[in-house]
């Protein structure tokens, strides 16, 4: 999902995990950039519909640039270090 909307791409979800990935499906489909289905038959009639309408994939596109986040991961990794720093600054003040 992060991948297809940093490149402007729609979304088929047709799985996810119950939990850890239960929250992907409203996401992608409130954006306005995807849906989901199990059903093999209503996979291919949505993604046809897509690829038949230009200006759906055109304001799915914009849709999905506006919902991607291309720094999440430096993002998640600059709040990990601060943890880590916070952390070992704690245990040299309580030593």
């Amino acid at each position: 999902i992060a991948e297809a909307s940093i490149c402007g791409l729609p979304c088929m979800l047709s799985s996810f995990l119950p939990g850890q990935e239960e929250g992907n499906v409203p996401y992608v489909e409130d954006s306005g950039f995807g849906t989901y289905s199990g059903d093999p038959k209503v996979i291919a009639d949505k993604v046809s519909t897509w690829l038949a309408s230009p200006d759906l994939m055109q304001e799915m596109k914009a849709n999905a640039l506006k919902a991607a986040r291309p720094s999440a991961t430096l993002d998640i990794a600059k709040d990990l270090a601060e943890m880590v720093f916070e952390h070992k600054k704690k245990q040299v003040s309580s030593a």
